[in-house]
């Protein structure tokens, strides 16, 4: 009865029941368990972590791909495209100025620390027209092999859009097979994901265990300030945006999103939460056809949690000088 119990938990309760645990055993273990936990803990982890990265290309590859097919109009994609664009860059500029002006309120809190001895020299950076040129795949196999996420994104986004116009005077036969395809991949990631709570734990333990007493430590302060950006973008953007863009209710969002917070929490991944992120949304009840095309791109330039790291990171060093 036990285990038929523990079978039917969800997975965001298995995952936090993990996470907990990993907490837990990874501070009784300690610094002097750490080499334990790097050698003997951590390898599942990475297995985990390979088998969510072997996923995720083909699964942003075949689900933009069908995407696009199933929505059958060119000018709606472009459509669906413009507003995820507009959008993302809105909550990253919201996410940027509450990184910022949390940080600069608590910037008197932040510790001091030596400077005069330290010396860093920046590589160049890579110019804007760079950056442009290297979305754009000069290779079919290369974005596959080095999990490029926009090269990628740009290949099925291409492809979709030549069986789309394509399809408007014949059919293709081999619509069905990349719809075939996309189903054999999201049914393997559902195999994976299954694993979430064991990964989530072999992430997890070895970092407190080396880390859990400096986390309180010195840059405990930053942490914290990071964290109530976190938070406060959390609430009030994507409530609002849940609320007023899709009508769902913010905690029918949340709760069903919780499977894929607490794994972005222990993996730090935006990519490798994608699988779970997809499963979450399509509980929610999300249509696939927007959903499969929306969250590859958003877990490749969406960063928001990054722009507020970012934010408070510029705020702390310039409180160090």
């Amino acid at each position: 009865m036990a285990k038929k119990k523990l079978g039917d938990m969800s997975l965001a309760i298995q995952i936090f029941i993990a996470l907990v645990l990993a907490i837990i055993v990874g501070l009784i273990l300690g610094e002097k368990g750490a080499a334990f936990a790097s050698s003997y803990i951590k390898p599942f982890g990475t297995i985990f972590l390979n088998l969510i990265k072997f996923i995720v290309c083909p699964i942003v590859l075949f689900s933009i791909m069908s995407g696009i097919v199933s929505m059958r109009d060119v000018k709606k994609v472009g459509s669906i495209g413009l507003k995820t664009v507009v959008f993302y860059l809105c909550t990253t500029a919201i996410a940027i100025i509450i990184g910022l002006g949390v940080a600069s309120l608590a910037k008197g809190l932040f510790p001091m620390i030596a400077t005069t001895d330290l010396t860093y020299s920046a590589k160049a950076s890579t110019s804007f027209m760079d950056t442009i040129v290297g979305i754009f795949p000069s290779n079919f196999l290369a974005p596959l092999l080095n999990a490029n996420m926009l090269q990628i994104i740009v290949m099925a986004i291409l492809i979709g859009f030549a069986i789309v116009v394509i399809g408007e005077k014949r059919d293709i036969k081999v619509v069905e097979g990349f719809l075939d395809l996309n189903e054999i991949f999201l049914k393997c990631m559902e195999m994976i994901l299954k694993l979430s709570p064991i990964g989530v734990f072999c992430l997890l333990c070895p970092v407190i265990a080396q880390n859990g007493s400096q986390i309180i430590g010195s840059l405990a302060m930053v942490l914290l300030v990071a964290y109530i950006c976190y938070i406060l973008h959390a609430v009030l953007v994507y409530s609002v945006s849940v609320f007023t863009m899709g009508g769902v209710s913010p905690i029918k969002f949340f709760k069903g999103m919780m499977p894929a917070i607490m794994f972005a929490f222990s993996s730090a991944s935006s990519v490798g939460t994608l699988p779970i992120n997809m499963k979450c949304v399509d509980e929610l009840g999300a249509d696939k056809e927007i959903s499969s095309f929306v969250l590859p791109l958003g877990a490749t330039i969406n960063m928001d949690g990054t722009a507020i790291y970012q934010g408070v990171c510029a705020v702390f060093i310039a409180a160090c000088y």
